[in-house]
């Protein structure tokens, strides 16, 4: 059960000044160093929380990535070799994404740990739009032991940041992906060139 913590800031119990004489002034400094203490405590203890349970709870081993099509999929393939299915769910263009998350994310119950490399692929600009079509081979372990390698294409989108007026911002997603098992090993094949269509 994830924990949860709250800070209280400015209201509260107080005692009001004019009960209690005071008969030393505290140096501002000391104050403020008094309170940024506490506060540090509280948000260490709060974002240290955050972190998924298991072998991932006492690490900064952290990959969320659009800034490249190759960064974008690294970063799916991350997601869902530790069981983060809603991160990887996020990478998804907004309409593009599976309309059954749950049934999205059982079909890699059995995938423990994904390899993914990359062909080449150029940006494909008009209208205010970025596409490209990324080549990729994967290797999938499976929790069974096996590995299944597969090959294909991931399409990627993104609207021109230039053209982006308005929130919410539309980062880079995964319009859709074509994959294909293969029989050969993952360090003998090659990602393919593939078209936009």
């Amino acid at each position: 059960m994830p924990l949860s913590a709250e800070i209280q800031v400015g209201r509260g119990n107080r005692t009001d000044c004019r009960d209690k004489p005071r008969t030393r002034r505290e140096s501002l400094p000391k104050m403020i160093s008094h309170k940024l203490f506490h506060l540090s405590a509280a948000v260490a203890l709060t974002s240290g929380l955050q972190f998924p349970s298991g072998s991932m709870a006492g690490s900064w081993d952290y990959i969320d990535d659009r800034s490249t099509p190759q960064k974008l999929v690294q970063s799916y393939y991350y997601a869902i070799s530790n069981q983060l299915y809603t991160q990887a769910y996020s990478y998804f263009s907004k309409g593009w994404e599976p309309k059954d998350f749950h049934k999205w994310s059982e079909g890699y119950a059995s995938t423990k740990k994904v390899i993914v490399k990359f062909g080449p692929t150029e940006p494909d600009a008009g209208a205010g739009q970025i596409n490209w079509a990324l080549p990729v081979a994967i290797s999938a372990e499976q929790t069974d032991g096996t590995t299944k390698v597969f090959v294909g294409c991931y399409q990627i989108h993104m609207t021109n940041i230039g053209m982006q007026t308005d929130p919410p911002y539309q980062p880079m997603g995964i319009n859709s992906a074509t994959l294909k098992e293969t029989g050969d090993p993952f360090d003998k094949v090659t990602p393919d060139n593939c078209s936009s269509d």
